[in-house]
C-alpha cells in the first residue's frame, strides 16, 4: 500500500524532480497562447517529439506546482488547449488537486492521480475516469483516509518521462471517446489497438506497483513496434494484445506481458494466457513476454502447455525486445 506524502520539503524535492525529468527529453520552446480563447495567457511550453507531448510547469505561489500538458507539436502563437493537468499541493494533502507524491514500504516514490480531470464538457470528469481508465491501480493511505488511486508512474524511474506521457495519451483518447459517446462508459468495438484499454480496472491493484509502471509501458511499445512491421494488432478488454490473419479478424497470435517475475504472478499470467487461447477458434499462438534474466526458469515448462516464452530487457528508458523476430517469423509462415 502507498502513503500520501504531506511533507513540504519532500514536495517541494519531488516538484522539481518531476518537472525535470522532461527536460532530456525537450527539443525547442515555443510561445504559445495557453488555454482556450477568451481565457488564455501568453507561455513558452517544452515541446517533445521523442514523447509526443508539450509541457508547461509553473509554480503558483502558495498554492500549488501546476503541470500542464497536451499531444502534438503546438503552433507558434496558436492557442492551445490543454489536454490534462498532474498538479500538486504546496503542502499536505489537498484532495481537490489532482495528483500527489506517495511512497510505498520500500521508499520508493510515485506519482499519483486522483482522477480529477477536466474538460469542460459533459460526460468529462471523475466517474468517466474511475469507470474507464485502465492503468496502475493502487491503495494508498490519504492521511485519515484510504484512497484508491490512479499510479502514473515511478518518480526515479529513468522511463518516468515515458509513463507519463503515456497516462498523458490514455487521458486524451478516454476525452475524445466520451465527446463522441452518449453514454459515460465507454464502447472500444473497433478491431485495433487502443492504449487506453492497457492495464487494469481499479479494484484490481497489482503486487508489485513498479513493476506495474513499466507492464503499461511494455504493452504500448510492444504493439507500436509491431505496427511498425505491418502486424494487424489489437486489444481489447481481456486481451492485452493480439495480432490477426492478414486476410480477416481471426487471431493468430495472443501476447501477455509479466513484467513482475515472481512464480506466483507469472503462473497467474500463464494461466489466464492459455484459457484465452483455448477460448479462440483457429488455434492461435500464445506469446509469454517474460524479463529475459527469468526466460530460462519458465520456458520449458510453458512449452508444454504450449506458450512460447520470449525475452525482453529494460536499458535506462529504453526496452528492448531481442527475441522479436520470431514472432515475425512465425506470422509468416502462417
Amino acid at each position: 500500500m502507498l502513503k500520501v506524502i504531506e511533507d513540504e520539503k519532500l514536495i517541494v524535492r519531488y516538484a522539481r524532480q518531476f518537472a525535470g525529468t522532461f527536460r532530456p527529453f525537450t527539443d525547442e520552446k515555443i510561445r504559445v497562447k495557453l488555454g482556450h480563447q477568451g481565457a488564455s495567457f501568453s507561455a513558452k511550453v517544452s515541446w517533445s517529439k521523442r514523447l509526443g507531448i508539450w509541457i508547461f510547469s509553473h509554480s503558483a505561489k502558495d498554492v500549488r506546482y501546476w503541470n500542464a500538458f497536451g499531444l502534438g507539436k503546438p503552433q507558434v502563437s496558436g492557442h492551445l488547449p490543454i489536454t490534462a493537468e498532474i498538479n500538486f499541493p504546496r503542502a499536505g494533502i489537498d484532495r481537490k488537486t489532482g495528483a500527489a507524491f506517495a511512497r510505498d514500504a520500500w521508499n520508493h516514490v510515485y506519482v499519483i492521480h486522483r482522477g480529477k480531470i477536466g474538460g469542460g464538457k459533459k460526460g468529462i470528469g471523475k466517474t468517466l475516469f474511475e469507470e474507464n481508465y485502465r492503468g496502475n491501480w493502487a491503495w494508498m493511505e490519504d492521511g485519515d483516509s484510504l484512497a484508491e488511486v490512479a499510479v502514473i508512474g515511478a518518480l526515479q524511474s529513468p522511463r518516468f518521462a515515458l509513463q507519463a506521457a503515456q497516462f498523458i495519451r490514455k487521458i486524451e483518447k478516454l476525452k475524445s471517446a466520451a465527446s463522441f459517446s452518449s453514454q459515460t462508459s465507454l464502447n472500444f468495438s473497433e478491431v485495433t489497438f487502443h492504449e487506453e484499454l492497457v492495464g487494469c480496472p481499479p479494484s484490481l491493484p497489482p503486487d508489485n506497483i513498479a513493476d506495474a509502471c513499466d507492464h503499461d509501458l511494455i504493452i504500448s511499445q510492444l504493439a507500436a513496434l509491431l505496427h511498425r512491421w505491418k502486424f494487424k494488432i489489437g486489444n481489447d478488454a481481456n486481451i492485452e494484445l493480439f495480432l490477426t490473419q492478414p486476410a480477416s479478424d481471426g487471431l493468430s497470435h495472443i501476447i501477455a506481458v509479466c513484467a513482475d517475475g515472481r512464480e506466483k504472478t507469472v503462473m497467474a499470467v500463464a494461466a489466464k494466457l492459455f484459457l484465452q487461447k483455448a477460448a479462440q477458434t483457429g488455434h492461435p499462438s500464445a506469446i509469454l513476454l517474460l524479463p529475459e534474466d527469468k526466460v530460462d526458469l519458465y520456458a520449458h515448462q510453458m512449452q508444454r502447455i504450449q506458450i512460447e516464452v520470449l525475452g525482453y530487457r529494460v536499458e535506462g528508458e529504453k526496452i528492448i525486445f531481442p527475441d522479436l523476430g520470431r514472432i515475425r517469423h512465425e506470422t509468416m509462415q502462417h
